[in-house]
């Protein structure tokens, strides 16, 4: 059995493939992997480069060719194939650091068994490199090469939520729930990090930062403005999770349930602030935001609040509630501005 199974989703992503898929077996560790490039559907020449890695690597690289159905659809199409103890999902985009796959393998072995496996990543953008950890501040509340059971995790409450580039699952634990993303839009991903929570029994920790996170790219989908363009579909992502919750949440422990709860919040207010705060006044006119806020406030798991960020306080959602409208566009400016201020000296001390 391989120690790792890589699922590598790609669409139209011939300039940056190469370098992710040389990151990953250029390592020593590489015959301890299982790659599989999912080709969705590109129109460029995502495919044929995939097939040359796959003909050259043949005992490591695996390429599983669709049609075009999002991102969701890649992960749904690889997971049920896969033979690896553990699996990781590395986007087209971005690369693994590739001295880091040794030790990381060896890593698993050490903790084989264990559900989940969390880790910091690296964070490229245009402003420098950061390593992002998975816990608050930084603590380091957990120690490394020993498995904790999750509800001890939970209980700590000192870990807000888990990013993709940061965890690991055992395979089996996702095919034996029987893992499925949405297909057809964009930010199922934030489903990775919630749907196995509901189900996992131990987490190990590890200071290895495998995963680059290649924030610079333009017109990636975590750039502001393609995610105002995309707001319905982070919405329908949002309002699954919340579902999920509300029909399979009632069996959890109260750690974990407000574990999750307060991720489906979180996932919540970022939307919500979207069209509060950063949308500008004609598409707010004629968008969706009083059947968005409607929606969220039947399904939150909690009272809604939607403050400017974590230290400026300021509820945007109150102030709809009192007068029916939004901050002015100056005031609006002014906040954005506050809060892009408190993120870099964020970034600046706990980084």
């Amino acid at each position: 059995m391989k120690r790792l199974s890589v699922v590598i989703p790609t669409y139209n992503m011939e300039q940056l493939l190469p370098a992710c898929l040389d990151s990953v077996v250029g390592s020593s560790a590489a015959s301890a992997l299982e790659v599989v490039v999912v080709n969705d559907g590109s129109k460029d020449s995502s495919l044929a480069i995939a097939r040359e890695y796959e003909a050259k690597y043949p005992t490591i690289i695996r390429v599983i060719d669709k049609p075009n159905g999002n991102y969701g659809s890649t992960i749904n199409a690889a997971l049920p194939t896969l033979q690896g103890e553990y699996v990781r999902i590395l986007d087209a985009d971005d690369t693994f650091d590739t001295a880091s796959l040794e030790p990381y393998i060896e890593y698993l072995q050490q903790v084989s068994g264990t559900d989940m496996v969390v880790g910091p990543y690296i964070e490229l953008s245009q402003s420098g490199t950061r390593k992002v950890e998975y816990d608050l501040y930084n603590g380091k509340h957990f120690g490394y090469g020993q498995p904790y059971d999750a509800e001890q995790v939970f209980e700590r409450g000192v870990i807000p939520f888990f990013m993709m580039h940061s965890v690991a699952y055992r395979t089996e634990l996702l095919q034996r729930i029987g893992y499925h993303q949405r297909e057809g839009i964009s930010y199922t991903d934030q489903q990775w990090c919630f749907y196995p929570i509901f189900y996992i029994k131990s987490i190990a920790f590890t200071d290895i930062a495998l995963y680059r996170y290649n924030l610079a790219r333009e017109g990636q989908t975590m750039d502001s403005r393609v995610q105002l363009r995309k707001i319905t579909e982070l919405t329908t992502v949002v309002t699954d999770m919340a579902h999920y919750l509300d029909n399979y949440g009632n069996d959890l422990s109260h750690a974990r349930h407000n574990f999750l709860s307060n991720v489906v919040i979180r996932r919540m207010q970022t939307v919500l602030r979207k069209y509060l705060l950063e949308m500008d006044d004609q598409s707010f006119m004629t968008s969706d935001f009083k059947h968005t806020l409607e929606s969220f406030t039947n399904l939150a798991p909690q009272p809604l609040s939607v403050p400017v960020n974590g230290m400026l306080k300021i509820d945007l959602l109150s102030r709809w509630r009192k007068k029916g409208t939004r901050y002015p566009k100056r005031v609006r400016l002014l906040l954005n501005a506050a809060d892009n201020f408190m993120q870099r000296i964020y970034k600046l001390i706990f980084s």
